[in-house]
This record gives C-alpha cells, sequence and structure tokens, in this order.
C-alpha cells in the first residue's frame, strides 16, 4: 500500500527505513490527535448541545475558531503525519502531498495544492480521461471534475451525517463565479487574492460546518451527557 491514488508501473524508492522519522511522525499524530479530543470537547460538543437552541450566527461565533483549528489539524495529521509515515513504511520516496495552499490568491490554485493525491487522481482519471474518453472540451471537462469531486465529497458526508444536506456542494457552486474573477491579474499572484481567499476559508469552513451541525442535531441528540453538563 503506496500513499498514491494514481497508478505508475515505477515510482522512486527510498534506499533505507528510518525508525526515527517513522516514529516522528507517529508521536506527532497522536499528539494532534490529543489536540484534537481537547478542542472537540472543550469547545466543539459543548455548541454542539446546545445548537438546537442557537441561531446560525450565533453558533458561527462560537464555532468559527475551534472548527478552523480542527480543519489545520486534520490536515496536518493526514497529510503531513499520517502519508509520510506511510510512504517510509513502504518506501515510497514522492512526498509531495501538499504544497504551499496557504499562500493561494485563487480557489483553484488551493485546490491544485492542498491535496496532491486527489489532484492528481481527478487530474488524471476524471479530467484527461474525459477529454480523450468522451471528447469534452476543457471547460466542459474541468467542470465535469468539479461535479464529480463534489458530488463525491457529499457522498462521504452523506454517509458520516446519515443524512443528504448538499450545503458543501451548494457553496461550491457559488464559487464557481469567483473563480475567473479571481484570476484577474488584480487578485493573482497578489496580496489581495491571499486576503480574499483567507477570507473565503476563514467563513466557509466554519459557516459549513455549522449549517451540517445544526441540521444533524435537528433530529439527532447531539453532544451527549458529558458535552451537555459542560454546557450547562
Amino acid at each position: 500500500m503506496s500513499p498514491t491514488l494514481v497508478y505508475e508501473p515505477y515510482y522512486p524508492r527510498t534506499k533505507r527505513f528510518r525508525i526515527s522519522y517513522f516514529a516522528e511522525k507517529v508521536l506527532l499524530a497522536i499528539s494532534m490527535m490529543n489536540a484534537c479530543t481537547v478542542v472537540m470537547t472543550s469547545s466543539v460538543l459543548p455548541t454542539f448541545a446546545r445548537m438546537n437552541q442557537l441561531a446560525p450566527w450565533e453558533a458561527l461565533s462560537e464555532l468559527i475558531v475551534p472548527i478552523l483549528f480542527l480543519w489545520i489539524l486534520v490536515f496536518f495529521i493526514i497529510f503531513e503525519c499520517m502519508l509520510n509515515a506511510i510512504a517510509e513504511l513502504t518506501y515510497f520516496a514522492d512526498r509531495q502531498f501538499y504544497a504551499d495552499w496557504w499562500n493561494s490568491t485563487t480557489f483553484d490554485e488551493f485546490a491544485r495544492k492542498w491535496n496532491k493525491p486527489v489532484h492528481e487522481f481527478l487530474l488524471r482519471h476524471v479530467y484527461i480521461a474525459s477529454m480523450h474518453d468522451h471528447d469534452l472540451s476543457k471547460p466542459a471537462a474541468t467542470f465535469a471534475t468539479f461535479l464529480f469531486s463534489m458530488l463525491l465529497h457529499e457522498m462521504i458526508l452523506a454517509t458520516a451525517f446519515e443524512m443528504v444536506q448538499g450545503w458543501l456542494f451548494l457553496f461550491s457552486l457559488m464559487q464557481l463565479p469567483l473563480i475567473p474573477l479571481m484570476r484577474n491579474p488584480v487578485f493573482k499572484g497578489k496580496r489581495l487574492g491571499n486576503l480574499v481567499f483567507w477570507w473565503g476559508t476563514i467563513t466557509g469552513i466554519p459557516l459549513v460546518a455549522v449549517l451540517y451541525a445544526k441540521e444533524y442535531c435537528r433530529v439527532n441528540v447531539c453532544g451527549g451527557p458529558a458535552a451537555a453538563a459542560h454546557a450547562a
């Protein structure tokens, strides 16, 4: 098992297994998981326990910082710790699982940089394949790739929450007119573009999380007794 979603007959290989490097990634992952647990129990679950009594903007104001912190922690656990640990175990030398997405000045640049394994899979097996096998134009292939990616994300969320909501898909559709706009020289490669990207990230990710959580908590008991006691 190698940390890639794209088949190649040959990948660069490392010459030896570095036990210290592997242990470092495992210990970092455990530390970050403990941090996630602390954030969940101290900041997220108490708010979830009161979710049905909170307006969306009230829930967002309480969760915007912990949700963003959790998102960054989970990103670090998966892309820096887990994938590098698996790569070390399998002698897999291609370690570029992400690029400097935090410097993105457009949303499509972020999509290319933050999850390299999935991006390479979509590029080869959806984007290029749709043009080669189905004679789609580049814009049509781009939209098909976007649609496939968003539907896949919605399927994962529907499985996790045991309900179909579509908020992520809706907010992703709202990004479509912003993509060509942010390719304008005023934004692309400029500090203004990076500020717009971070504004969208800081507001968008917690807002989507709150909308999913509110609907889930409407039909389920959220937080459990411990969270409810903490909230009280």
